[in-house]
């Protein structure tokens, strides 16, 4: 055959070969960049939805309480899917056409979660459940479920509702028939014996109360023509700050108390049920003592829990359906060991390497699981998408941002993108909220003498642990810290004085009257900014900071050790502990009715 002949053979069977691999190629790439611009997106719209809750709950003073938290959330997953259309409306998709592709949002809260979907509406009608004549499936958040699980031994039973932090909530019940025994109770866990309360101290730490101030800004105007401010000592009153009128005439004329609503001051009137209850609340040591009271009522549930549910494993957890929990299966099983057992060393509650941290964790994991796998997986009955909905696998990394933050988790599944479907998920977590005190949520500020700056730190900052100058890093003198706050009071305030027209402060860039002028509040670069040199928050928790380059994890500070290089890292501890206890204590939980005694 002549060498033509093969060319012409070859060309004839090589350029479809050709052109089907380009076009497969040129396909696999376009999918890519599609997936990738689809992931973009829906971090972008999930990103505006934590911003859209977290400005609604920090802004909202009454965002804790229930009808106004699902508000906040409803107008969160509002923001989500007109986020998501206005950047999908290119390729051709609008609100409507996207939400069925999104079988599920959820917001993990403090004690449970909100699921956020499609339903139907059904009503109870003699003792069944019937839809209504007119029902069609909703979009809407479905009924709260919280982090709980339930152990059965005998005759014994209890259900435990956990939550992001030490703070559990227990319905016991003992007996059977007429010799049922119930019990309900609520409370912060601690090792009852650590807690020291002629001297106050937890586990050898200072707990420490100090008085608490905020600057505000009001939107009425002083004799200079100038927005009223000023530094305020407040105390916090079912579950609101109450500030002190520091001018005595304002006080005499209008009342010694006031709230801040509407960038005004709200004043509570003399001689009144409210103030009188405000004066005993005070009186009776609760307005400045949250740290101490703190301890001395987790003192009390602590050792009902230790002597109630002592034997408390995970071999007696059961499901809804009453079958033992596979913890293997969770990656998650701390086997005979007893869970409120709270004495020992190795079950410190605020710790992360406790046998109680873990149990809360894998219950938050399960109870999650359990319900969003039920949900995405019942979605393909009424999502009207021909696509196989069903729950991705999350990463341990993704499950360590449910279980110890609050969350927004999104879900785009079964849009067509070249040879598949695009299937993915994101997690934003939102650290700033009046929802929950997160262990990484306390800052220490400090102040040079002189300075109208105050420069606020992470407790695990490294200026303010170490002693010694280096040439890359100026440490603070201890006599240079001054109070340690929740995160949010760091955050920049605006106060609408018209439409366009907003004026802005920082609660605690307090009034220098020293200086006579405001003082400027700013993070650390070191630790907030960079955080290139900070210890983890969990040997804070500890005492116990350890060479991260020695694999027989010699202290390079010891909090227990006496020396006096670890005198800076003890007073560092003290003022954390304080004021984590302080404003969890001060925090607004729906159980707070149940009295630990």
């Amino acid at each position: 055959m002549k060498i033509q002949y093969l060319a012409v053979i070859f060309v004839i069977i090589m350029v479809p070969i050709s052109l089907a691999l380009s076009t497969y190629i040129q396909t696999q790439v376009d999918t890519i960049a599609l997936q990738t611009s689809y992931k973009s997106k829906l971090y972008d719209a999930t990103y505006d939805a934590v911003t859209a809750f977290q400005i609604n709950t920090v802004n909202n003073e009454y965002s804790s309480i229930s009808n106004s938290k699902i508000r906040d959330i409803e107008a969160s997953a509002n923001t989500f899917f007109t986020s998501l259309a206005d950047t999908m409306n290119a390729t051709g998709y609008s609100k409507e056409t996207l939400q069925p592709f999104v079988p599920a949002l959820v917001y993990t809260l403090y004690d449970g979660y909100y699921l956020y979907g499609k339903y139907k509406n059904v009503m109870p009608q003699q003792g069944a459940v019937q839809d209504y004549d007119d029902s069609e499936y909703q979009w809407g958040l479905k009924p709260y479920v919280y982090y709980s699980c339930r152990y059965v031994k005998g005759t014994e039973e209890v259900i435990v509702n956990y939550t992001l932090d030490n703070f559990i909530t227990v319905y016991y019940r003992k007996g059977s028939g007429a010799n049922n025994e119930y019990e309900t109770r609520a409370g912060y866990l601690i090792n009852p014996d650590a807690w020291d309360a002629d001297n106050s101290k937890y586990n050898g730490i200072d707990i420490k109360d100090t008085v608490l101030t905020e600057e505000l800004l009001f939107v009425t105007k002083d004799s200079n023509d100038e927005y009223e401010h000023g530094t305020y000592e407040y105390i916090n009153y079912q579950s609101q700050k109450i500030y002190i009128e520091s001018n005595a005439d304002l006080a005499n004329k209008y009342g010694t108390y006031f709230r801040y609503e509407n960038y005004e001051k709200a004043y509570i009137s003399h001689n009144t049920q409210t103030e009188r209850d405000i004066e005993n609340y005070i009186n009776n040591e609760h307005g400045q003592y949250g740290a101490y009271k703190y301890f001395e009522e987790a003192k009390v549930f602590s050792e009902w829990v230790n002597n109630t549910l002592g034997w408390v494993t995970q071999e007696y957890a059961v499901d809804a359906d009453g079958n033992p929990i596979d913890y293997e299966e969770l990656q998650g099983s701390t086997g005979t060991e007893p869970i409120f057992d709270t004495t020992r060393d190795t079950n410190n509650p605020f710790s992360s390497n406790s046998i109680f941290d873990e149990n809360r964790r894998v219950t938050i994991k399960q109870t999650i699981q359990t319900t969003l796998t039920a949900a995405i997986g019942s979605y393909n009955e009424y999502s009207g998408v021909t696509y196989e909905f069903a729950l991705p696998v999350l990463t341990e990394t993704d499950w360590d941002k449910i279980q110890n933050h609050i969350c927004v988790l999104s879900f785009l599944q079964g849009l067509p993108i070249g040879s598949k479907y695009y299937n993915d998920y994101v997690i934003l977590t939102n650290d700033k909220n009046e929802e929950y005190i997160s262990k990484d949520a306390i800052y220490i500020t400090t102040q040079e003498p002189g300075s109208s700056n105050i420069e606020y730190h992470q407790p695990g900052c490294s200026r303010l642990i170490e002693d010694d100058d280096t040439d890359s890093m100026r440490v603070i003198p201890p006599d240079q810290f001054r109070e340690a706050y929740y995160n949010i009071d760091f955050l920049r305030q605006t106060v609408r004085i018209s439409e366009g027209n907003y004026i802005y402060f920082y609660p605690q860039a307090k009034y220098n009257a020293e200086l006579n002028r405001n003082n400027t509040c700013t993070a650390c670069y070191n630790c907030i900014v960079n955080s290139s040199n900070t210890y983890d928050i969990e040997d804070i928790i500890d005492g116990i900071i350890e060479d991260p380059k020695s694999e027989d994890g010699v202290p390079i500070y010891d909090a227990s050790d006496s020396n006096t290089k670890n005198d800076k890292f003890r007073e560092v501890r003290s003022m954390y502990y304080s004021a984590l206890a302080r404003e969890r204590y001060y925090l607004y939980k729906s159980n707070d009715y149940l009295d630990a005694n």
